[in-house]
């Protein structure tokens, strides 16, 4: 917790405002003595007098104690990086603890706390029981029913009912999920397009231009990852699989999201490999997993979420809208981790002696190192 700064502030606010230390004690009715004990810190005011210390001064009790219940983007970015490298790097518990410590402190901060549900979200795998783990999964639940119970954001109400859905669904509450998510799917409105011909009609060509292409983005994006999902559904069924990939490269290819750092950009070739397995097309399955290695080698490392030549206008919304910014939401290291073990996936042995997977995981084992 910070410290009050009653002190300071009150020797900044007494000189703007050109009086005495006396003159203050005259107004608040203590003696100057006192206010020499404030301004020195021997000793801080009744907190019965904040209030009428500040009105006197025309600021709030917050700023009058140096208290800041809210953080700015930018600090709560430095602050989940921060957590993304002591997960990575240190006991679990250890960090947990300072966890709690920053809960407490901004337990009014909204956006802080959807961030600090995601963090836990992509974390809480790393303590070591299954009863830590849906301990942790409730914590998020926690954090997010308080976020939809005190925010009058509507945004930010929407995005905790979605995370509370995910910790949910991780602790295997599939009928509590679908109580969450059921009644959200509506139909489009078209609200998006109203918008941009709005914008149209005014002259601003420009910015119709970008959010045309963040909400065309957002559902690619959207697409794609219900592609990933539909072909999951349908490994069994070679010919509908077999459509349902294809429609997925195909937008990979004609929205040029090969080198965006996106899960179902690479996960749909994993999907893909998975399944000619199942077909027992082992050529097949390995070239999805050419294409799966090729993807994730190709990124730019750091990682970070970007746009592409195709979208030039989202790493500009990335850094206006999104929590995060380009963050990637998992320590790089941990990241690169993930990408190798996947090919570890049981579900491989039948190929594991083939000479282009030895080929592959080497590629990629080194590439990740770099």
């Amino acid at each position: 917790m910070k410290e009050l700064n009653i002190s300071k502030c009150i020797i900044q606010k007494r000189k703007e405002k050109g009086i005495t230390q006396e003159q203050l004690a005259d107004y608040i009715g203590v003696s100057k003595a006192s206010v020499s004990k404030w301004e020195s810190s021997q000793s801080y005011p009744d907190i019965l007098l904040l209030p009428e210390i500040a009105t006197y001064f025309n600021i709030t009790v917050d700023e009058l104690i140096g208290y800041s219940p809210q953080l700015t983007k930018d600090d709560i970015k430095k602050i989940y990086t921060k957590f993304c490298k002591d997960f990575a790097t240190r006991p679990f518990g250890e960090v947990m603890n300072e966890y709690e410590q920053m809960i407490k402190e901004y337990y009014s901060c909204f956006p802080f706390l959807l961030t600090m549900v995601q963090l836990l979200l992509n974390h809480f795998t790393l303590t070591d029981t299954d009863e830590n783990k849906k301990a942790l999964l409730q914590k998020c639940v926690f954090l997010c029913r308080r976020i939809k119970d005190e925010s009058d954001v509507v945004d930010e109400i929407r995005q905790a009912n979605s995370m509370e859905a995910v910790a949910e669904m991780f602790s295997s509450n599939f009928t509590r999920v679908i109580d969450l998510l059921d009644s959200t799917i509506v139909p489009v409105s078209g609200e998006d397009e109203l918008l941009i011909q709005a914008y149209m009609s005014v002259g601003d060509s420009k910015k119709a231009a970008k959010i045309c292409q963040v909400n065309l983005y957002q559902k690619v994006i959207s697409i794609l990852s219900l592609l990933t999902i539909n072909a999951s559904m349908h490994m069994s069924e070679p010919a509908t699989f077999e459509t349902i990939y294809q429609q997925g490269c195909q937008i990979i290819k004609s929205f040029d999201l090969k080198n965006m750092v996106c899960n179902p950009v690479a996960g749909i070739h994993l999907v893909a490999a998975q399944s000619y397995i199942m077909q027992q097309d082992n050529e097949k399955a390995l070239d999805a997993l050419e294409e799966y290695v090729d993807i994730v080698c190709g990124y730019t490392y750091p990682l970070k979420i970007r746009g592409s030549s195709y979208f030039n206008y989202i790493d500009e919304w990335i850094e206006e809208s999104i929590p995060l910014g380009s963050i990637i939401p998992r320590d790089e290291n941990a990241v690169k981790k993930s990408f190798i073990d996947v090919l570890y996936n049981p579900i491989f042995e039948s190929i594991k002696d083939d000479d282009k997977y030895k080929l592959l995981m080497s590629r990629l084992e080194q590439n990740m190192k770099k």
